[in-house]
């Protein structure tokens, strides 16, 4: 699916998402979306979205989920 980060500044197909931890810093939650065939080694991520918690990390994470099962071609981070 094509997301826009919430920063505005990326725009990528990513083959899945989840949500991790924010280690060192106030935002707690963190929504990564991995790149399908980005490397030799395995897929890379890159992080698209910072959240106060992780709760509100997977609220999103279920927004996404919407738009997929909704067949939206493009989903714009919160």
């Amino acid at each position: 699916m094509w997301v826009r980060s919430q920063d505005k500044k990326k725009i990528g197909n990513y083959a899945g998402f989840s949500v991790t931890s924010n280690w060192g810093s106030k935002k707690k939650g963190a929504i990564v979306g991995t790149i399908p065939n980005s490397s030799f080694w395995g897929n890379e991520t890159e992080e698209l979205g910072l959240y106060d918690t992780k709760e509100v990390a997977l609220e999103e994470l279920e927004k996404i989920q919407s738009a997929i099962m909704n067949g939206e071609k493009v989903y714009e981070m919160n």
